[in-house]
């Protein structure tokens, strides 16, 4: 439960940030990635803090879809522990000043706080990642009281692994051939499509301008950059959004459908903020994740999961939704609830 007084100070603290945002900054306070996302930290062999048993939290880490975990406090750093058993991830709580003697600036920032089904949830920006929690615990005492940053011990972070070095291409290419050969390949194929080409690799240029993926419908083909990225998840989701690219452009007619209720993303560091074809893609992919990590959830825990995703990516409800008619999901276990409409109004 949190306190009113500290929830009293979050909104306030939201409000005055609000009034402080020039107009692309307003845009910031309802959350939502895509073909370009920032790598996000992979753990290097380092000494790491324990997590303590922690807060429940969905982390959304370099705009890929939320994963469910733990977060606790670690001296200056917060310890993102995810429910499925993979590697801890710790997220600096401050800058470390740059000359000594100058104060330490604070990395949270207050994005939203919504409505939750029994309480609000608060929506962090930390470093690359947006945490969704009840529980607000450290990232609200700092959002409210700037100045306790100065009380914090020593951080540590996440180090950053790329799949493959930037320059070898022959990992790079075996990588690719890996995942396009996959069953996860196959559900995205079944959906959208098989591009005419073989998927392969971002060019030079591409790859200069920071992109993940690539579609080129004039060659009906999909590139991907795994020198760029730091995780298969990342990889997986690059994948989908190249392919709902693909998919877009051969359903206009549903694509135009998904987009006229289509709310615009608010959060201005999330890919796809003011570019409705890339939110559009990006609302398909999170789509895709959400009804992989569904299968087993009864609908209505089912239907809280997808509120959450839906304030990080607008869109990604009715995208899931409509994903459902589709035959690659008929034996899914939402279909039922959908088809009855329950819980999803």
């Amino acid at each position: 439960m949190v306190r009113r007084p500290l929830l009293l100070l979050l909104l306030a603290a939201s409000l005055a940030a609000l009034a402080s945002e020039d107009s692309s900054g307003l845009d910031a306070y309802f959350a939502a990635p895509g073909d370009s996302l920032k790598p996000r930290p992979a753990p290097l062999l380092s000494p790491a803090p324990t997590a303590n048993a922690g807060s429940p939290a969905l982390v959304s880490l370099a705009g890929l879809p939320p994963e469910s975990g733990t977060l606790a406090p670690s001296g200056g750093s917060v310890i993102f522990r995810p429910a499925d058993g993979g590697e801890l991830t710790a997220f600096p709580l401050f800058d470390q000043p740059a000359h000594p003697g100058a104060p330490r600036t604070p990395a949270v920032r207050l994005l939203e706080v919504a409505n939750g089904e029994s309480e609000p949830v608060f929506l962090f920006h930390l470093r690359n990642a947006v945490i969704e929690t009840a529980v607000p615990g450290i990232l609200g005492q700092i959002v409210s009281e700037p100045a306790r940053v100065a009380e914090l011990g020593t951080p540590w972070a996440t180090g950053w692994l790329t799949l493959a070095a930037p320059n070898d291409d022959i990992t790079a290419s075996r990588i690719v051939r890996d995942l396009a050969q996959s069953a996860y390949a196959d559900t995205l194929y079944a959906m959208f499509g098989v591009p005419e080409r073989p998927i392969g690799l971002v060019g030079r240029r591409g790859r200069a301008a920071g992109r993940l993926g690539e579609y080129l419908p004039s060659r009906d083909s999909v590139s991907l950059s795994p020198g760029q990225m730091t995780s298969s998840a990342q990889l997986r989701h690059a994948l989908a959004h190249e392919l709902a690219h693909r998919w877009l452009r051969s359903h206009s007619q549903s694509g135009d459908a998904l987009a006229a209720v289509m709310p615009p993303i608010r959060d201005s560091l999330r890919y796809g903020f003011r570019n409705p074809d890339e939110q559009l893609a990006e609302a398909l992919a999170f789509a895709v994740h959400f009804l992989s990590r569904s299968k087993a959830i009864p609908a209505r825990p089912a239907a809280a999961l997808l509120e959450s995703y839906e304030r990080l990516v607008p869109g990604t409800r009715n995208a899931a939704l409509l994903l459902l008619t589709f035959p690659a999901y008929e034996h899914h276990s939402l279909v039922p609830s959908v088809r009855s409409l329950r819980v999803w109004n």
